[in-house]
């Protein structure tokens, strides 16, 4: 349920019919993905020995029975709003804003998994900027860093809330698109390619211009292998001369 939810906090008593809160919480704390989504204990139980362990054992406020709604409103809140910049500072790259090199892996196992389950396609794209190294050693690391953020704001305006967005190194990009097959991530990508060569950045109007590999599932049966054969896809576009698409046929 909580994977399904991915809530920003959780609330719960400390006795439930068939287990305690201590016991849930262990067992959340147990994932990696919810180790610092916040637990409040919401109880009548005023042992502070047994409230200090509540919190030991995994929770990270508690509240006894009966509550002040204004209280209990005014903790959930500031705790969801500490989680979240929390979680934004640990999932996403401080430049661009997309996720980072882990937490774009992560999701991409997630994603496979559901449509795995669901049957159909998902495309892994790696796409990076061309010749990256020339624009920091030509322009500076400034215009370089200008660049990447052209390149995530255009790959954020094409594609769809649930794709993954992900800076995973420098100037590489992983990107996941769910439910799109091989030709289908083929004119997407190739689209956001040629409008990422008619940007006129403002260092003497240059353009500059990226490449990009694409593997698919089913043929890539895991993320690990999907993120490979899309890098050997794109280091064959660098092959064939750079500003291009290539797809994975095998």
């Amino acid at each position: 349920m909580l994977k399904q939810l991915n809530p920003d906090l959780i609330l719960m008593d400390m006795y439930m019919p068939n287990c305690t809160g201590v016991e849930v919480a262990r067992i959340i704390r147990q994932h990696d993905e919810f180790l610092s989504t916040p637990i409040v204990y919401l109880s009548g139980e005023t042992n502070v020995a047994l409230q200090v362990d509540a919190m030991r054992l995994g929770g990270d406020h508690f509240l006894t029975k009966p509550f002040n709604p204004v209280f209990l409103n005014a903790i959930v809140k500031s705790k969801i709003e500490r989680y979240r910049a929390l979680r934004r500072t640990m999932y996403h790259d401080s430049l661009t804003g997309l996720l980072n090199h882990s937490s774009g892996k992560h999701m991409l196992d997630m994603l496979l998994s559901g449509v795995a389950h669901e049957g159909g396609f998902l495309s892994v794209v790696m796409m990076n900027i061309d010749h990256f190294k020339q624009v920091n050693d030509t322009y500076g690391h400034p215009v370089g860093d200008q660049v990447i953020r052209s390149l995530s704001w255009l790959l954020k305006q094409h594609l769809r809330k649930h794709d993954i967005l992900c800076r995973y190194g420098g100037e590489e990009f992983l990107i996941g698109l769910p439910h799109t097959d091989a030709e289908q991530a083929f004119a997407v990508m190739d689209r956001i390619r040629q409008d990422f060569a008619q940007i006129r950045h403002p260092y003497r109007d240059t353009h500059f211009l990226a490449s990009g590999g694409i593997a698919t599932y089913p043929l890539h049966q895991t993320g690990d292998a999907l993120i490979k054969a899309a890098d050997e896809a794109l280091y064959q576009a660098k092959h064939d001369g750079r500003n291009r698409i290539h797809a994975d046929e095998n």
